[in-house]
């Protein structure tokens, strides 16, 4: 794949490659290329692989068909995470780690190529969260764009609105030994990160340090370990009658230079990188990268090439063999 696959031609049709498809419980959508999506009805990633073009496992969440599926080797680790009012709402969809405070709205509803769920919040009526997912338009056959719409027909403003993105990086073929990059301090709208894929996606769930690389920071190919990251983010206050946007994008590309060419041309804001390992050990660059990310939370767009290398934080090693043991246990839950 050459990275003229950024600017790519215009996909099949929306009833395209599968045909049109009524509403259902999940979808497996495809880009016309390499690149699928697993997204269920709430809008977490990870469903059964009911087409058979996962290599590594059997469910799709973010899939590079070529080798295989990053977010469901191990555990089903991705989820995210609305609240607001001091805690008072707090509710997520995570296919590990299970589902609270959410009830599917409208049916979701998928072409093959697109699909779009909407999750009501239970015990806020009228709060409601869609998730629509289709093809970037800046990068068609790298990355899928999940635009974000939360909205507020409680009749209340609702303070200090939170919404939360976590999963689980298990990229091929080293799918429990990832390097992982987390990206994009500062940006107006980001409350906190981790390298913890492991979280349920509660915007309250306290953030941990899986591998030593930091809390709230920017990190660059940390590991290797089997880690992920989790991202917080805060709106401020959001009237009764009004809309909170922003877009998440899942992606891969044959090599680091292609997924940072594609961040660029996507604008992203904030993001995370996983690498597999290389066999002489190091992350593996020319192996596929994948990648996803965040526009619209007050970042600065990339536009620089990809980060030198950095040594291995020194608390791996210290403490390396423990906390293998704390994520394998998590993994197995």
């Amino acid at each position: 794949m050459k990275r003229t696959r950024i600017f790519g031609a215009l996909l099949f049709g929306a009833v395209g490659l599968f045909g049109l498809q009524s509403a259902h419980a999940d979808a497996q959508i495809n880009n016309g290329g390499d690149l699928w999506l697993g997204v269920d009805e709430l809008g977490q990633l990870n469903v059964d692989d009911a087409l058979g073009v996962t290599v590594n496992s059997g469910t799709t969440g973010l899939t590079w068909s070529p080798v295989g599926d990053a977010t469901s080797p191990g555990c089903l680790c991705e989820g995210w995470g609305v609240g607001g009012n001091g805690g008072a709402i707090d509710a997520y969809a995570n296919n590990a780690l299970g589902i609270s405070g959410l009830t599917v709205g409208a049916p979701q509803t998928s072409d093959g190529v697109s699909s779009t769920t909407t999750a009501d919040v239970t015990g806020a009526g009228g709060l409601t969260v869609t998730h629509a997912f289709a093809p970037a338009a800046a990068a068609p056959l790298n990355a899928y764009e999940a635009v974000v719409t939360i909205s507020n027909n409680t009749g209340a403003t609702i303070t200090d609105l939170r919404y939360t993105r976590v999963m689980d990086w298990d990229v091929p073929p080293t799918e429990f030994a990832e390097f992982v990059t987390i990206g994009g301090w500062p940006a107006s709208a980001l409350l906190g990160t981790s390298d913890d894929g492991f979280d349920t996606g509660s915007p309250y769930e306290a953030l941990d340090d899986l591998a030593g690389c930091g809390v709230n920071v920017n990190f660059t190919k940390c590991g290797s370990f089997d880690h992920g990251a989790h991202f917080n983010f805060g709106f401020g206050d959001l009237a009764d009658g009004e809309e909170q946007t922003f877009s998440i994008f899942y992606g891969a590309a044959d090599t680091e230079s292609e997924a940072f060419d594609v961040l660029a041309a996507l604008g992203i804001e904030v993001f995370s990188i996983g690498y597999s390992e290389a066999d002489a050990g190091g992350p593996n660059v020319n192996s596929p990268v994948f990648f996803f990310g965040f526009t619209g939370v007050g970042g600065t767009p990339i536009d620089t090439p990809p980060p030198a290398d950095v040594p291995e934080p020194t608390p791996i090693l210290l403490i390396g063999l423990g906390l293998l043991g704390l994520a394998w246990g998590r993994k197995k839950q």
